[in-house]
């Protein structure tokens, strides 16, 4: 007999979690052996330390999709945008990136900075309701957002160089987080048959606790985390494997 357990997103982060829970109990606790306990997730957000994640890699998979970002989502990954964001001299973008993807650039900054604002709001309502007075959540998403909004240095100052020296703050959150156990990453190619473009996957497989550090804010980072998208790159995968023979995923 074995259990699986299976989330998106938030589920995903909560399968894995229970995983690794059960794996640390005995048989004589559980009344069965915690061998037969694994999980598998889709878009779970960094939850655990590097040396979890590699420690649960044996039973926990996790399978990121391309762009998403909600694998990517951390106070330490936010902060490593904003200063991205700051660092950059947007005249010189415009002058040699089209419009269409300038603006797609800009609006997924604002989603992704909006985004982790919500969460700081809320957080903080949370450690209020619960009367705890640290000002540690709040300013969060106060200080990111004050941050990207500020103006930036005089033209005089950034003449002759694509970049803009702004200085950095340190993270509320030094620690850095990564999302559990072994990862499958699903890459989008596009391909032209008959001069039609289409899409395909290939699934790769990934070292624990190595990759998705940084916010990709492509025109795809929030779709790529929608269930459907998963299941018809997945399915296009399944596709291309072969069904029979020696090397057949079904014998």
């Amino acid at each position: 007999m074995r259990l699986r357990l299976v989330g998106h997103s938030l589920g995903g982060a909560i399968a894995s979690l229970l995983a690794i829970m059960i794996h640390r109990k005995s048989a004589k606790e559980l009344g069965f052996s915690p061998d037969i306990v694994s999980a598998v997730a889709y878009g779970t957000p960094p939850c655990v330390s590097k040396e979890l994640t590699e420690s649960c890699a044996g039973y926990v998979t996790t399978v990121v999709m391309q762009d998403d970002i909600i694998p990517r989502l951390s106070v330490a990954s936010l902060t490593r945008l904003r200063n991205e964001i700051l660092q950059t001299d947007w005249t010189s973008v415009i002058e040699k990136e089209d419009w269409k993807r300038f603006l797609d650039l800009v609006t997924n900054a604002k989603q992704a900075v909006s985004s982790v604002q919500d969460v700081a709001h809320k957080l903080a309502d949370y450690a209020n309701f619960r009367g705890n007075k640290t000002p540690s959540v709040d300013p969060i998403g106060k200080e990111l957002l004050d941050t990207v909004e500020a103006p930036l240095p005089p033209k005089a100052a950034k003449e002759n160089s694509v970049v803009v020296k702004v200085e950095e703050t340190k993270p509320a959150v030094s620690e850095e987080l990564f999302i559990p156990g072994t990862v499958y990453y699903l890459k989008r190619d596009l391909v032209s048959q008959n001069d039609v473009e289409e899409e395909v996957y290939t699934l790769l497989k990934r070292q624990s606790g190595e990759h998705f550090q940084r916010i990709i804010l492509s025109g795809n980072f929030l779709t790529d985390h929608r269930c459907d998208s998963h299941y018809f790159a997945l399915r296009d995968v399944l596709k291309g494997l072969p069904w029979n023979g020696e090397e057949g995923i079904f014998r």
